[in-house]
């Protein structure tokens, strides 16, 4: 089994907003589809109404990340927590512990859910290649220390680092854009023209399968969607 991002651009769903309440309809009936299959791990969209900051490895925060940002994702980490200060101390742990700046973004608040709210703190890729070989098990062991931290506070939801690299040594890595009508585009694309608006966690045994979920997940939310395939980390799964 192998995990993947499934995730659309900011202002991606653009469709009149009387049109609203059934793509959530059918976005909702696609996720308990997932559920009910057993391959479903996470989904939300981000809130750009909350301002987004960036907290550097000494704990200082700063205003950002800005929508002109190019980078596509390197890793990410999702939490769980009463304010929006307990999100930054969170992040200023994950990047001491991983040696790079995190920026920490709101996801949209769900109905019905009690006081606590969710954030994505991530980091761009190649945020890390100023490492060397001999500093990784350090970083690893370090990273890892967070993420145990954070599973014993409960505040854990789900953290991974997206495979960017060759999958086989000969090609390049994969990546595919599904449109609406269940075309698929390989990639890599290696700028997105937008920040991320929403993403899906998926775990499935093979490639097909995740193409097959962006494409439900494309026609529900009526908007293209891109895959990726995150590194396996038997310390996080």
């Amino acid at each position: 089994m192998a995990w993947y991002l499934l995730s659309f651009e900011d202002g991606a769903m653009d469709f009149p907003e009387e049109d609203m309440p059934d793509v959530a309809k059918a976005a909702q009936a696609v996720r308990e589809e997932a559920r009910d299959a057993g391959v479903f791990r996470f989904a939300g969209g981000l809130d750009y109404d909350v301002k987004p900051v960036v907290v550097a490895t000494d704990g200082m925060v700063t205003d950002g990340p800005y929508p002109e940002s190019k980078e596509l994702l390197g890793g990410v980490t999702i939490v769980d927590v009463p304010t929006r200060e307990a999100a930054l101390e969170w992040a200023a742990k994950i990047a001491a512990g991983c040696r790079c700046a995190q920026k920490v973004r709101a996801f949209l608040p769900k109905r019905g859910r009690d006081e606590k709210a969710r954030y994505l703190i991530s980091f761009d890729n190649g945020a890390m290649d100023h490492f060397t070989e001999e500093d990784w098990p350090e970083v690893g062991e370090t990273s890892h220390a967070v993420i145990e931290e954070a599973k014993d506070a409960g505040v854990y939801v789900f953290a991974g680092g997206l495979d960017y690299g060759p999958g086989d040594g000969s090609t390049p890595a994969w990546v595919a854009t599904v449109a609406t009508d269940g075309s698929v585009t390989d990639g890599p694309r290696p700028k997105t023209r937008e920040p991320i608006g929403g993403f899906t966690v998926v775990n499935v045994p093979t490639r097909e399968e995740a193409l097959e979920w962006a494409a439900k997940i494309a026609v529900a939310c009526r908007c293209a969607q891109d895959v990726r395939m995150f590194m396996p980390d038997p310390a996080v799964d």
